[in-house]
């Protein structure tokens, strides 16, 4: 049965605004300046839009993203689950190839390449191909839960080998494969996730909402990357150069964060038993009879 409603244009105005203002800050903010005008200014404008927005969305009769939805234990968890799992995975991929290609003046630095640092992502790269339909053979016999706990933990793991492994080219490919590993299984666990936790009419934008989760991960990661790189430096070779120390912080932090990934999810209300389908039928006609209702009022 299709369900009728108009386009949110307030709602996605307010949204793209507020989104673009607080991304805007953070990846700029290095360069301007985290307390110059403008950066302070974005921020400001963020902290004015988000509540209007919200005010707005609650008020609406089709809300660009239903809040009291994604209110609910389990989708607020797993968004926010995939804000970190976005950080940590972009921690990866942002310090691997920059590392691998500090000259050996620094006393880390490989003095690789840019194909040779692009080469160590490769192998990551076709484990994620590989491992997205293992993903779905987990989630379908354990449930997408433990999916997204094994995931977590995966990528705790990887940090770790990164973490004492910073001097070894092939020691660190294997660190960054590992992570890699990890997110391939979260990002395919994420999505059964959230289709288990919402009403059938409302898993477009929810899915949409946990996709942008984790795009702001990854934005925030590249921000916090920028300003641990650039402010823990030595000369090195005739060049301002990342301490070592600067890289092994970026790893406990995107380790923290793939920690923090775990807790959430072990922390998601107990869902559906694995192969009963996207939602649990009877929360989901209660939740659709409710906005029906809501609607109508």
């Amino acid at each position: 049965m299709r369900s009728h409603g108009r386009f949110d244009v307030l709602g996605t105005l307010g949204l793209s605004t507020a989104l673009v203002a607080v991304l805007l800050a953070i990846t700029q903010g290095a360069d301007w300046g985290w307390t110059s005008p403008r950066t302070l200014g974005l921020l400001g404008a963020a902290v004015v839009i988000w509540p209007l927005w919200g005010a707005y969305e609650l008020r609406t009769r089709s809300p660009l993203v239903d809040l009291r939805v994604s209110a609910r234990p389990a989708v607020l968890l797993t968004n926010v689950a995939a804000l970190l799992i976005g950080f940590a995975f972009y921690g990866n991929s942002l310090v691997t190839a920059q590392m691998v290609q500090e000259p050996r003046a620094t006393g880390y630095g490989l003095g690789a390449s840019i194909v040779v640092s692009g080469l160590c992502l490769l192998p990551g790269g076709l484990a994620m191909v590989a491992l997205s339909p293992v993903s779905a053979k987990i989630s379908a016999k354990y449930g997408p839960k433990a999916t997204l706990a094994l995931a977590a933990a995966i990528m705790v793991v990887g940090y770790g080998v990164r973490f004492f492994t910073s001097h070894s080219l092939p020691l660190i490919i294997a660190g960054a494969t590992v992570v890699a590993c990890g997110t391939a299984i979260a990002y395919s666990a994420l999505p059964a996730l959230v289709m288990r936790a919402v009403p059938v009419s409302e898993t477009g934008a929810a899915n949409g909402l946990n996709t942008l989760m984790r795009s702001v991960g990854q934005a925030c990661c590249s921000a916090v990357v920028a300003a641990v790189l650039a402010s823990l430096t030595f000369q090195a070779g005739g060049r301002t150069a990342p301490t070592l120390h600067a890289y092994l912080l970026v790893f406990l932090i995107a380790g923290g964060a793939a920690l923090g990934a775990l807790v959430a999810t072990l922390c998601l209300p107990g869902g559906a038993e694995p192969g009963t389908g996207s939602v649990e039928p009877e929360r989901a006609a209660g939740a659709t009879g409710r906005t029906t209702a809501e609607e109508s009022a």
